[in-house]
């Protein structure tokens, strides 16, 4: 019932919409609060710039945040490299759902940070990106988004998470764009149909650009469809170049789980 409630009260809220452009991006973020079967609770900002007209499935984007941005508050996770994947996002005549759950400090995207050779996924995803995924197969269910073009991305911890997610399930997603994160290699075999678009700054001291350059090459090593961008003298903070590069959104909203088309990169 609560479920329900919630996605009712997300078409209520835009149902004033008019044109896209009379909103700035940060106007149409609305806080909501996800609570599953088990009693996990998950809160969320959704951002949906249009009228959802009934029937219509839309595009639906996963956005992870990084660690500086985990707590309670419903906001920090906001204000980090979102904005400019939404300003980007404005400006496009697509119509686009982005869910951006926020997770806590003691539950993060994942278990372990994959920073060396060593790294071996967890056996189960934790609670907090168990139910970001459940809350996106809720919006799938509910057929306000489309099943062929759920997308995922994350900055930072939110770049292992979403190594982690695509990992566990490929066939879930049409693409993913993880950014300055690392993953498992052992499971390069099974994401190679799944088109990957990978970020990470040569500079960075975070996290070793070899965490990124690990997955590309096994990646490659497998025949994926995988691309990746290094900036020479980027440092950890790269993210809102990356969510500027002006092939990223199109090439992104291109892709299905139907037809992988092919894309050109320059």
């Amino acid at each position: 019932m609560l479920q329900r409630l919630y996605l009712a009260g997300l078409i209520c809220l835009f149902v004033s919409c008019t044109a896209l452009t009379q909103f700035k991006p940060e106007e149409m973020m609305k806080p909501y609060s996800y609570t599953n079967a088990q009693g996990e609770v998950l809160s969320c900002q959704i951002w949906a710039p249009q009228v959802l007209k009934p029937g219509k499935k839309y595009p639906l984007i996963l956005f992870l945040h990084g660690s500086g941005e985990c707590g309670t508050d419903n906001i920090q996770q906001t204000r980090v490299g979102l904005p400019t994947l939404l300003n980007t996002l404005v400006l496009l005549p697509e119509r686009v759902i982005v869910v951006a759950p926020q997770c806590q400090n003691n539950n993060w995207w994942v278990k372990q940070l994959a920073m060396g050779p060593d790294y071996r996924a967890a056996k189960q995803p934790t609670p907090s990106l168990e139910v970001a995924l459940e809350l996106c197969r809720h919006l799938l269910t509910a057929k306000q988004a489309d099943p062929d073009r759920l997308y995922i991305t994350g900055l930072s911890l939110g770049g292992f998470g979403t190594w982690d997610a695509i990992q566990r399930n490929p066939a879930f997603f049409a693409a993913a764009v993880p950014i300055c994160g690392g993953g498992d290699p052992r499971f390069a075999g099974t994401l190679k149909e799944l088109p990957i678009w990978a970020f990470h700054g040569r500079q960075d001291k975070n996290v070793p650009p070899d965490a990124s350059r690990r997955m590309m090459h096994a990646l490659k090593a497998t025949g994926g469809d995988v691309h990746y961008t290094e900036y020479e003298n980027g440092a950890h903070f790269i993210w809102d170049q990356a969510y500027s590069e002006k092939e990223l959104v199109p090439w992104l909203l291109k892709q299905t789980r139907v037809k992988k088309p092919w894309w050109k990169f320059w």
